[in-house]
């Protein structure tokens, strides 16, 4: 669920754009968003794309029966790299920052364009489960909403 939308009740593109993303995410993950593990706290599948991408570790991630099913060739895994990569701008904290639908679908057709870098996701410490949200305006201050651990998994 994008981040603007759990502060403030925000129904916009750029929350459609975020959910896009997320979809991605799973998709070369292959894990659910939502996926709870043993551990007290459960890192979001976002943050985890995030750590990888910024420590140059993708492949980490990849869910396996993608690459099992393609020997592991280095187009299909920069493909791959491609998808997180938009997943990951399409989940950027500031929703003026993501890119359109129709532009993220660009990125997967214009596969000689160069990316942007992605900025952070939301939720990267997701022990304090803080929402720091910056808006783009000069001289405008940042917005914090604490919110509780369990709003974000069903039961």
């Amino acid at each position: 669920m994008a981040p603007e939308y759990l502060a403030r009740g925000q129904l916009t593109e750029k929350a459609d754009v975020y959910s896009f993303g997320v979809l991605l995410l799973e998709i070369v993950t292959g894990r659910q968003s939502n996926q709870r593990n043993n551990a007290v706290y459960t890192v979001s599948l976002v943050s985890t794309a995030w750590e990888h991408f910024q420590r140059g570790i993708v492949e980490e991630i990849f869910d396996p029966n993608l690459m099992l099913q393609n020997n592991h060739t280095i187009n299909v895994k920069n493909e791959v790299t491609r998808f997180l990569h938009v997943g990951l701008l399409c989940t950027q904290e500031v929703p003026t920052l993501r890119p359109s639908m129709s532009k993220a679908l660009q990125m997967f057709v214009k596969k000689d364009e160069e990316l942007p870098p992605p900025t952070k996701p939301p939720f990267v410490n997701e022990k304090t489960m803080q929402l720091h949200y910056r808006s783009l305006k000069q001289g405008d201050s940042a917005t914090t909403a604490n919110l509780p651990h369990s709003s974000f998994y069903p039961r």
